[in-house]
């Protein structure tokens, strides 16, 4: 690849696609031409490209890598840390310890605890910092937006939203299997909604773009109630030092230290657990406001599951438990719950907890119940804690939501 003529520098944790629409946009052409002419485009087809493989947002090999670099003027190990991949140091549902998917591809298709068909996103950090580079070309897409345990901007203090406030889509989603939507459009900032306006008929021309501002969004949500975001920051921060590569290399996990990967890990079978099982562990919730979420979010995956009993040959009615709520309030409703159950000091405490969400999850799902306790998928105190011989308590947690709540 020739060098372009201009590049930018890669703000902190910026991803490859917000890269790309940001060097789009300052050189005052598409995506696609960005893509082409860095070496991420397949160079045996005529016209510009109209895809960009949802797996370059995770891994590229070293051709594309080189090429990107080389084009872009810069290093190798800065394009790197705009992918995905290096996260599953720490991260196990993108370790290829924690999942059969062995390839860059099969790691991110299907695996709903790494969002790359759409993103969360906070408005004021994409609105940029105030540099000049950043006023023009907005602030960075995040890695770390992509990760379903990040929920929360610590720093503005505000939920990450997970739409366009315009048209109600996924924010940065295509309607296809492709990481950027409207590769060949030159009119939009990086910051606006790029979903197309819904037609009216399949025969009319190709829909024009939302456009709409998304650091102009307003929250989500009314915001919480003091007491449920100070719960809500005080989850996110433990999870975002866990992610951070400065962070710990263990972390306690049903009652023994484990590596930081494991410990997502078993995280991601804990919400699947507490999902299917609700109301089980609702006394676990530290407000009534996220206590209520549950309730509503529960409701809403119940809905979801109901029709699947109804289909023929795999029912696959497991699924709507086992994804992670794509509302951010949602997810830190749940996040507080389950972080609360891995943070037990000894394995007979950490067993005690889980039981009666065991025994609920044997009799209702036993096929899901084999599955989360597989060796691949959760940590060895993890598997102990849940394994069968696990003893149920006699009577079920007695805390009462409004309590004073769980220390963390």
């Amino acid at each position: 690849m020739r060098p372009l003529p201009r590049s930018l520098d890669p703000l902190p944790d910026e991803t490859l696609t917000g890269f790309v629409l940001r060097l789009a946009h300052r050189l005052g052409t598409t995506p696609a031409e960005v893509v082409r002419r860095t070496g991420l485009a397949r160079g045996d087809r005529p016209g510009p490209p109209t895809r960009l493989p949802l797996s370059f947002q995770h891994h590229l090999d070293d051709a594309h890598l080189t090429d990107f670099a080389r084009a872009t003027h810069l290093t190798p190990a800065e394009v790197t840390d705009m992918l995905l991949a290096p996260l599953g140091q720490r991260y196990g549902p993108l370790n290829p310890a924690f999942t059969p998917r062995i390839t860059p591809a099969r790691m991110i298709y299907d695996n709903p605890w790494v969002l790359t068909r759409s993103t969360r996103y906070c408005p004021p950090c994409l609105a940029g910092n105030g540099a000049p580079i950043q006023d023009r070309h907005g602030g960075p897409w995040q890695r770390l937006w992509r990760l379903p345990v990040i929920f929360l901007c610590i720093q503005h203090r505000r939920l990450l939203s997970h739409q366009c406030f315009g048209c109600g889509m996924p924010a940065q989603s295509a309607r296809t299997a492709n990481a950027l939507a409207r590769l060949s459009d030159d009119a939009l900032n990086p910051r606006q909604c790029r979903s197309a306006q819904a037609r009216s008929a399949p025969t009319e021309q190709p829909a024009a773009a939302c456009g709409a501002d998304l650091t102009q969004q307003g929250p989500l949500h009314e915001e919480p109630d003091p007491v449920t975001m100070k719960v809500l920051l005080h989850v996110q921060r433990h999870l975002a030092n866990l992610i951070a590569a400065g962070g710990p290399d263990t972390t306690m996990s049903a009652g023994a230290p484990v590596p930081v990967a494991h410990y997502f890990a078993d995280l991601r079978a804990v919400v699947a657990m507490i999902f299917r099982t609700w109301p089980e562990a609702r006394p676990y919730s530290s407000t009534p406001a996220l206590a209520a979420t549950l309730d509503a979010e529960h409701a809403s995956r119940t809905a979801q599951a109901q029709p699947l009993l109804k289909t023929a040959g795999k029912k696959k009615t497991s699924k709507p438990y086992t994804a992670p709520p794509q509302d951010s309030l949602a997810m830190g409703a749940v996040l507080d719950i389950a972080s609360l159950l891995l943070a037990t000091a000894e394995p007979d405490e950490a067993r005690e907890l889980l039981a009666p969400l065991v025994q609920r999850l044997r009799d209702d799902d036993r096929a899901l119940s084999i599955y989360l306790r597989r060796p691949a998928w959760i940590s060895t105190p993890m598997r102990t804690a849940v394994r069968d011989d696990c003893p149920a308590r006699e009577k079920t947690c007695t805390r009462r939501v409004g309590d004073s709540g769980p220390q963390h």
